[in-house]
């Protein structure tokens, strides 16, 4: 059995069996979005059903209770932040029960509000537990838009300035780390590299030739531009295709999908960008120039 089964059956037992049932749905909820960033952001996916599953394991106890699980240094910080109480004794029942990875520890011990130099896998359990399909409050469904187009740093800033407003608005006090990761947030939402600064450098990277670029805004409802561009070979594409993985995410973004690797036509979706990277031959083949005459377009080199 996989440890994520091994939870999933740990937590809808305890959920199934009291008076709680909506939220192992919340629950399967968070599991699916995580799943979805886990794949969209190259993390590993049993980690993130892991840490989903048993992220919320001790919702519903009190607080005394509770103080009775966290370690005894931790329990001045969650007599002061409360909402903290559940978050770190389930880090700790997962310890008990699941595995010792630190990371999915982490992911489940930060998922209220996060903390400083998070982990991909600990930002994916933190929006996946704000973005989950479950929550219909207007900021939550505008945080899952962001996410779902590609803008995880901006959905993590929407959420935690969201989140410290809905806290103050009733005079309850934010965690300063709250405060502090706002701005970190805004600081990478601000000053990171634009996704087509991004792919452009790493057409650069890989000697990249007659680089088109297509305004789509008016064509199609699902991407904003198209990046045409010839390389010398399939390894040239398969580079350039590993480059953007990887300095995508980075920046902040992802990537959706990956069509014809090592073919002489790659098509990689970055979200409101589409890069297609063809052979010489293959691009004269297509001619997709022709098929966008009246596309507004702008020729960046070549």
């Amino acid at each position: 059995m996989l440890l994520s089964d091994k939870a999933k059956e740990l937590v809808r037992s305890k959920y199934e069996k009291s008076n709680h049932i909506q939220r192992w749905v919340h629950i399967e909820g968070v599991v699916k979005m995580a799943i979805y960033l886990a794949q969209t952001y190259q993390v590993d996916i049993e980690k993130a059903k892991i840490a989903a599953y048993m992220h919320d394991y001790y919702k519903y106890e009190s607080d005394v209770e509770l103080a009775k699980v966290i370690f005894e240094e931790d329990k001045e910080e969650c007599k002061k932040f409360s909402f903290l109480y559940h978050a770190y004794a389930s880090a700790i029942a997962y310890q008990k029960y699941i595995g010792n990875d630190e990371e999915i520890y982490q992911a489940i011990r930060n998922h209220v509000f996060g903390r400083i130099g998070m982990s991909k896998l600990e930002e994916i359990i933190l929006i996946a537990d704000y973005t989950e399909e479950g929550r219909t409050y207007p900021s939550c469904i505008a945080c899952r838009e962001l996410l779902l187009a590609g803008k995880m740093n901006e959905a993590i800033y929407e959420s935690t300035t969201y989140v410290i407003s809905f806290l103050e608005q009733r005079n309850i006090q934010p965690h300063p780390l709250q405060y502090e990761l706002r701005n970190i947030y805004k600081n990478k939402k601000e000053n990171q590299m634009n996704l087509k600064e991004i792919i452009l450098d790493d057409i650069a990277k890989i000697k990249g030739t007659d680089i088109i670029s297509y305004d789509m805004k008016g064509v199609s409802p699902f991407y904003d531009e198209m990046i045409l561009c010839t390389v010398d070979s399939e390894r040239q594409a398969s580079a350039a295709i590993n480059y953007i993985k990887e300095d995508v995410t980075k920046g902040g973004f992802a990537v959706r999908s990956v069509e014809g690797a090592d073919t002489p036509w790659v098509l990689i979706d970055c979200f409101d960008i589409i890069l297609c990277l063809f052979t010489k031959e293959e691009r004269e083949r297509i001619a997709m120039e022709k098929i966008f005459l009246d596309v507004p377009s702008i020729k960046i080199n070549g």
